[in-house]
């Protein structure tokens, strides 16, 4: 297996560890060894990538986390260059189209195009009454979006130049994060209808208009306007660039390298502690495991500190979700299957119907999600000629699950097992009613509970979202790159908010409170000399 933890690694002191192979990690990762750095990334599981990574079953393959990325068609957007930096330029993005979104709300079709105003001219379509609340809903989405430039440098900055104009710099964004998604959006609009389609994404970030901080929708609705895009080559495309990038610039990855803690001498982190005993050691540690992790499991228990582990615990953890991962004997030209996702909504009632799901046990999601990840990806039919691939994704509490987190996969028992076999069922019902010329080409179609997730990414809820994203977690000052233990960093979703490119900008984040140095310049001047 390539990249084996082994032991002689332990015989090496490093400038960094990076606990976690996400996203976040290995950013952060490539831009500390292109300044220089020896870094080692230590990733408990035998794949790489976090949520970037894909599996395989006979000859097909699905993502598990990156079913689409805004920005990254514009050669000229910063999170494509920023992606360019970090890949050396390897990374290629397929970009899915006019139309990268459908949603079906009671039956009735709305479609998210790319540009504001072949959004706009869609939504008139339905709502020729609301022009000017259509109009103020863009607007107010680019003001609110703006603001989070100024937000997220300050969170590089060290506590006392935080402590010091740090509010000044957040309070610009609190005017939106404060205010709850519905909120906002009454403001602007009474028609409840024209609310539930601004929001037929809300997927996307894991929670619905009354819980959700508008601020989040704002950032997420913004990063899509000009449409989405698909790496190619898969999801896995993003790691294995970063990963041929960090092992050029010497840095080290390493599978099944579990962290059972890290080392805290004098609130100074050194170290960690491995899950088989052995001992490393490092100038600066950087997790990735998110938030509630670092700082209630991997901090020895006597070492925590009280103004994160009850900060924390003030936040639920995010939504979980069941995926069915279909495989197709036929192509996707075949079948004409789009490259959109599609969002189906029983009711535009959005958060009654969430709250009934989270309240009654077994309940049908009231969201589904479809996405094409073969007919997304221009380099599929290279390799799976005469294939297809299609997921479909529904919310489901991680709850209804506990009760098997301890037995293993495949060996969960029947109760179980008649519980994943009525949910594939519900979902292909689904599936077949909106496409309905996939029936009779399904030669595969597996299921995966909150458990797998659970097991996958250490998070204990099967959370897909890290921590859920409420006005509350926008307002919490400790979820930045550096911690009140010294050496000790944090990268990810929990330091920024959802998404890849928020993952992504996490890692640039905590290499710039790292390195104490504009790592901002070096990806400007990179593209400029390409």
């Amino acid at each position: 297996m390539k990249n084996l933890y082994h032991a002689d690694l332990a015989k090496i002191e490093y400038d960094v560890i990076v606990i976690g192979s996400g996203l976040g990690g290995l950013s952060t990762a490539v831009l500390l060894a292109k300044r220089g750095k020896k870094v080692l990334v230590l990733e408990k599981h035998y794949v790489v990538g976090g949520f970037t990574h894909t599996f395989k079953r006979k000859n097909f393959v699905w993502d598990v986390g990156v079913h689409y990325v805004g920005q990254t068609h514009d050669r000229k957007s910063l999170l494509s260059r920023a992606f360019d930096y970090v890949t050396d330029g390897k990374l290629k993005w397929a970009y899915m189209g006019e139309v990268y979104d459908r949603a079906i709300i009671e039956g009735e079709e709305y479609l998210f195009k790319s540009g504001v105003e072949n959004q706009v001219a869609e939504l008139l379509k339905k709502f020729p009454d609301e022009e000017r609340s259509i109009r103020q809903y863009y607007a107010l989405i680019k003001k609110a979006g703006g603001k989070s430039i100024v937000f997220f440098s300050e969170r590089c900055m060290p506590f006392w130049l935080s402590n010091t104009i740090g509010y000044f710099m957040r309070k610009r964004l609190y005017r939106y994060s404060d205010q709850t998604t519905y909120e906002a959006l009454k403001r602007i609009t009474q028609n409840e209808k024209l609310i539930a389609v601004f929001c037929a994404q809300y997927g996307n970030y894991g929670l619905p208009p009354k819980q959700s901080s508008f601020a989040i929708h704002a950032m997420i609705t913004e990063h899509f306007l000009d449409g989405g895009n698909y790496p190619v080559g898969g999801a896995a495309a993003i790691h294995h660039a970063l990963t041929e990038v960090l092992e050029s610039n010497g840095g080290i990855v390493a599978v099944k390298a579990g962290v059972k803690q890290i080392i805290i001498e004098n609130n100074k982190a050194t170290g960690v502690e491995m899950e088989n005993g052995d001992c490393i050691y490092a100038r600066k540690i950087v997790s990735n495991a998110g938030a509630r992790n670092t700082f209630k499991k991997l901090i020895p228990q006597q070492l925590q500190k009280a103004a994160y582990t009850e900060a924390i615990d003030k936040i639920k953890p995010s939504v979980s979700h069941v995926c069915l991962y279909v495989g197709l004997n036929a192509s996707d030209k075949d079948l004409k299957l789009p490259k959109h996702n599609i969002w189906i909504y029983d009711s535009h009632c959005l958060d009654t119907k969430f709250n009934e799901h989270m309240c009654n046990e077994y309940s049908d999601s009231p969201v589904t999600y479809i996405s094409f990840p073969s007919a997304k990806d221009t380099d599929w039919c290279k390799k799976h000629s005469g294939t297809a691939s299609i997921q479909v994704i529904g919310l489901y509490p991680y709850n209804w699950v506990k009760k098997w987190g301890d037995k293993n996969w495949q060996k969960r028992g029947d109760e179980y097992e008649k519980i994943k076999e009525e949910l594939k069922t519900n979902m292909l019902e689904k599936l077949y009613k909106e496409l309905p010329q996939v029936k009779g080409h399904i030669e595969i179609a597996e299921l995966s509970t909150p458990l797998s997730t659970a097991h996958f990414t250490s998070y204990a809820q099967g959370e897909i979202y890290g921590l859920e994203h409420t006005p509350l977690r926008v307002r919490m000052k400790l979820l930045r790159p550096q911690t009140t233990y010294k050496n000790l960093y944090l990268t990810g979703q929990d330091t920024m908010f959802v998404g890849v490119g928020s993952a992504l900008f996490s890692g640039i984040l905590t290499a710039v409170a790292i390195l104490n140095r504009n790592v901002l310049w070096s990806i400007m001047r990179y593209k400029k000399n390409k």
